[in-house]
């Protein structure tokens, strides 16, 4: 038997493994806690979705003459359903068969954005779509290359230095162009997730914090020759300056606007809260995107610390336990994938909520399955159905890691 090779049990013939869309989950296996959770997340934001915009059409801030926006989240939980579904039913070996095929679609939509993009607030991300709704093919990107990952690192340990340039070419040129929208939040998610990733496909761990050093020492060039862009320096600039609460006081309507409304929001709810849609930033309407990049805030002024610091632990809970369930698949590749959707969503809420609470410099990032945004929940959706489907299944096999 040669180290690294697994075996796949085939006792329902080749026909059956080569197909996808086969009811073959085992329900008992199925984590109906993590499924639990993402519904009480789900339908959490929902009720906080409307909250914003009824606030909205109450105070004459929004206007009906296109459509009610809540309907329109509404359809895209619509639409993205039975893209759970075909996630839930993707065969371990079809989908590791077809991940390449996967990613190189994800590209091919990246490299159409700039040559048929819809340029919304100075970024080109978007494609329009005949369903109403304009498609952002980095979010996409995201569950491409988890798949794409799982791939390359299914019999790759990364233990030389030749086995690191294909798991690395793979995270960094849709990296590289969602920067280029640009794109600054989305591309930073891309890190953890492929650096976790590398860690467990059994990268070390010194390596990977020489990477984190690495990349910290990218940036610093990059800046100092002057590649990032002036609007980025300026929101690091004074995401910096604005620990001191005499400079955030000082530029609230300036630089730190959306700074400023994000934190004093937050603290206007208090132990208890304001109540559901009753809150300060649904009631005067100063805070940006609050469907949407700035959701949080809103929930945790109107539920106050207490109550949103169970929304809060749910929904880390929800990426724990992703990650848990990953542990305990023996097939390599089933267990990339998964855990990949937990850094996906854990690195989502980190980055969501460290921006909303002043931790990270202001960037725009929705957070999946909770806040606005049409192709963001239908990725999420996706890469649930995917995870849990595959948790729910046991393939056997005689991985040289299988029994770690």
């Amino acid at each position: 038997m040669r180290r690294g090779h697994d075996f796949e049990y085939r006792s329902r013939g080749r026909s059956r493994s080569s197909s996808w869309l086969l009811p073959d989950i085992s329900w008992a296996r199925f984590d109906w806690i993590v499924f639990g959770l993402a519904a009480f997340l789900l339908g959490t934001g929902l009720m906080f979705v409307k909250a914003c915009f009824d606030a909205n059409l109450d105070y004459g801030r929004m206007d009906l003459s296109a459509g009610s926006p809540f309907r329109s989240h509404l359809k895209i939980v619509t639409i993205s359903t039975p893209v759970f579904l075909a996630g839930l039913y993707m065969r371990p070996v079809w989908l590791r068969k077809q991940s390449y095929l996967i990613y190189g679609a994800g590209i091919f939509l990246l490299l159409l954005v700039p040559v048929i993009g819809i340029e919304l607030n100075n970024a080109k991300r978007w494609l329009s779509t005949p369903i109403g709704f304009n498609l952002q093919p980095s979010e996409l990107m995201k569950i491409a290359l988890v798949l794409a990952l799982a791939k390359a690192l299914y019999r790759n340990r990364l233990q030389t230095f030749t086995s690191w340039i294909l798991p690395s070419l793979i995270a960094l040129v849709p990296m590289a162009m969602i920067m280029k929208q640009p794109d600054l939040g989305t591309s930073l998610t891309i890190v953890p997730v492929t650096l976790g990733m590398f860690y467990l496909a059994g990268a070390r761990a010194r390596i990977i914090i020489g990477l984190c050093l690495a990349a910290g020492a990218l940036g610093f060039v990059s800046w100092q020759a002057g590649l990032v862009k002036d609007y980025q320096l300026r929101r690091i600039d004074t995401w910096a300056r604005a620990f001191d609460p005499d400079v955030l006081i000082g530029e609230r309507n300036a630089a730190a606007f959306h700074t400023y409304h994000a934190r004093t929001t937050i603290g206007n709810g208090g132990m208890d809260g304001s109540g559901i849609g009753q809150g300060i930033a649904n009631t005067a309407g100063h805070l940006p995107a609050k469907e949407s990049d700035s959701i949080w805030s809103v929930v945790a002024e109107e539920l106050g610390f207490v109550n949103s610091s169970a929304v809060l632990l749910a929904y880390a809970l929800f990426a724990m336990l992703l990650l848990r369930g990953a542990g305990e698949l023996r097939d390599r590749f089933s267990r990339l994938v998964v855990g990949g959707v937990g850094l996906y969503f854990g690195a989502h809420f980190f980055i969501h909520i460290g921006v909303n609470t002043g931790l990270l410099p202001m960037t725009g990032l929705t957070l999946p399955l909770f806040s606005t945004g049409g192709s963001s929940m239908i990725a999420s959706f996706g890469a649930l159905g995917v995870a849990l489907g595959l948790s729910a299944r046991r393939v056997a096999a005689l991985d040289a890691d299988a029994f770690r």
